[in-house]
């Protein structure tokens, strides 16, 4: 199997020169692949142009992200890659994108000044991307909306509910009935939400940013996931997936509140997306799924004194 994947990569990389040569009339000087979590990203430079491959895992995905990044460049000021080219080779769909320069948000020093910098620099773009409403409600698909955030969320969710309690699915029999009682409370967990929608990015931690590394100010925003109208709770819980210490999340609630009850239903969020890339993936890791279980249920506990 590592052989096989080894291959692969190879493939991949070669579709990706090979399309880079038929755009730019010249082949790249620079030619690197990296495997990320969706599939595989392949950057390629020369003294023409420089740009990044983009290859996917889950079918479909890359039309979402082409009509993702669109969305985003229309509602923010700072720079979202451009689409160069949605093309299909060997049986492997793929976009290439103008790379955009910067580092990872990730990598951003320890240091106070930078920190501050770079959380004033992102945070002001997701409070212009989640202003932006839709007097519809929730987005369903296109041109389909809800008014009611249980709704849709059922809407979204119910075809990973019934992935997870399925009996092809990896969660164990106990993480099953978790889930399906949390399904069962959806209504009374998403009541407490504020009943407008925002634009969201869906996946909007720092490791999706690009920052410049003197500045520390954002110089691009990427790889969204499923851009839509949705709500944005669903976009700040991702704040606490990369580099919490940064503090985003909670530096976010201090110039725009958030209702009560957004500790629990940022648990509740985070477990229903990782079902959600479990069933777009296949992945799964029962020790992360049931620390997040028992993290709920403490909320629950903790606000409650019993279970909702």
């Amino acid at each position: 199997m590592r052989k096989e994947a080894r291959l692969s990569r190879l493939q991949l990389k070669r579709i990706a020169e090979f399309s880079y040569k038929t755009m730019f009339r010249k082949a790249p000087q620079v030619s690197e692949i990296h495997e990320t979590f969706y599939g595989w990203v392949v950057f390629l430079a020369s003294d023409n142009a420089k740009v990044v491959v983009k290859f996917s895992r889950e079918i479909g995905r890359l039309a979402k992200e082409v009509k993702g990044l669109d969305r985003l460049r229309q509602a923010l000021p700072c720079p979202v890659p451009e689409v160069l080219f949605f093309g299909r080779e060997e049986g492997y769909d793929f976009i290439m994108l103008e790379w955009l320069q910067g580092i990872s948000a990730h990598q951003i020093p320890n240091e106070k000044h930078a920190i501050k910098r770079f959380s004033e620099s992102y945070l002001e773009l997701l409070y212009t991307l989640h202003s932006i409403s839709d007097p519809r409600g929730f987005e369903l698909e296109s041109e389909r909306f809800d008014t009611s955030l249980n709704q849709a969320f059922t809407f979204w969710m119910e075809p990973v509910y019934r992935y997870v309690v399925s009996d092809g699915s990896p969660f164990t029999v106990v993480q099953k009935q978790a889930y399906r009682s949390l399904w069962e409370r959806k209504e009374h967990i998403l009541s407490g939400a504020s009943p407008e929608s925002s634009l969201t990015h869906d996946d909007c931690h720092v490791g999706n940013i690009l920052v410049d590394p003197k500045s520390f100010e954002v110089t691009a925003i990427l790889d969204p996931c499923d851009v839509g109208f949705k709500h944005r709770e669903m976009d700040i819980f991702h704040l606490f997936d990369v580099r919490p210490e940064i503090q985003l999340a909670e530096r976010y609630q201090q110039d725009v509140p958030l209702q009560p009850g957004f500790e629990l239903r940022r648990w509740y969020f985070s477990l229903w997306d990782d079902a959600k890339h479990s069933r777009n993936m296949g992945w799964y890791d029962e020790a992360w799924t049931q620390n997040k279980l028992s993290q709920f249920d403490k909320i629950v506990s903790a606000e409650y004194g019993s279970v909702i």
